[in-house]
């Protein structure tokens, strides 16, 4: 199953979301006026991120959930992937407690024990493109902390956008039941040396850059069987390595770093955010020992630093 990413941004999250569901028990009453959710207003700010308009000096007492955007995307189900933006603030001074608009999207579970009850219900009510604000009280205890108030967006966990025409010659791209590319070969079809790359969904979305960062979900495919001489055994089609797999994340690729692959960073160059891309990578530009390979990539978000 997919769960938080061990990261600094996910590690304060995992303690505000497990502090969204907690009580405040035994908690005295406070001469400050009451806060409510209806006095936090989210508004745009000058970076990706939203920004986040209370008045300060009051106490919320309990959780609240408003749902700002409905969303016109797919319904959200039990258990599935998740692709979240979140930006966070302290409703005491305003600090910023967590931020993944000015960056890449955290990956998780639709379950309530993995992003917290609050959040949880509220997401039962959207669907993908949607956006909640939940305001928590302070945590007590080991769970202490400021209140806080979170603004969370639903992002595809998929391509989406415009189909395009097929590419004469390079493989056919089905998807399987849970969405998952599946990669038809024609045993026929000899692989180019060069690098073939073709747009099967295009997003529109931000253009991925030599610079950005590059969430995406891919399948690794093997073009043609094993040779003679391998350590191991493989037929043309069969998967070499997925994301797609429940166990797995979206793999975030940094275009400036080294790849083990330099053709999937090739094919990534100049396309956008929401597109599907076909790649036929070449030895030469992945795996030598290995013959060509098929990738089929979702983007999933990009991000570009610079901006």
């Amino acid at each position: 199953m997919r769960s938080i990413a061990v990261t600094g941004a996910a590690c304060a999250l995992a303690l505000v979301l497990s502090a969204c569901s907690a009580t405040e028990d035994g908690a005295e009453a406070s001469a400050s006026a009451s806060g409510d959710i209806d006095l936090v207003t989210v508004v745009q700010s000058d970076t990706l991120a939203p920004d986040i308009e209370f008045q300060p000096g009051l106490d919320y007492l309990e959780e609240q959930t408003s749902v700002l955007w409905e969303g016109d995307g797919e319904a959200l189900q039990e258990g599935q992937p998740l692709l979240l933006d979140i930006y966070g603030e302290s409703l005491v001074d305003g600090t910023v407690m967590m931020n993944t608009f000015d960056g890449s999207p955290e990956s998780f579970l639709m379950a309530p024990e993995i992003v917290g009850e609050g959040i949880y219900e509220a997401l039962q009510t959207v669907r993908v493109g949607g956006r909640v604000l939940v305001v928590s009280p302070p945590g007590q205890g080991e769970d202490e902390h400021e209140p806080v108030a979170l603004v969370v967006d639903v992002l595809p966990t998929h391509a989406q956008g415009e189909d395009q025409q097929p590419v004469a010659g390079m493989p056919e791209v089905t998807l399987g039941v849970e969405g998952e590319p599946i990669v038809e070969i024609d045993p026929d079809r000899e692989a180019s040396p060069d690098l073939e790359v073709a747009t099967l969904i295009n997003g529109g979305g931000t253009q991925v850059r030599s610079t950005s960062h590059v969430l995406v979900n891919y399948t690794m495919v093997h073009h043609d069987d094993s040779t003679a001489d391998a350590d191991e055994e493989w037929k043309a089609g069969d998967v070499f390595d997925s994301s797609w797999d429940s166990e797995r994340e979206p793999l975030l690729v940094e275009m400036d770093e080294v790849s083990a692959v330099p053709g999937f960073q090739q094919g990534l160059l100049d396309q956008r955010a929401g597109s599907r891309v076909l790649m036929v990578v070449p030895p030469t530009l992945g795996y030598p020992e290995r013959g060509s390979m098929i990738i089929v990539v979702d983007i999933l978000d990009v991000w570009n630093p610079e901006e």
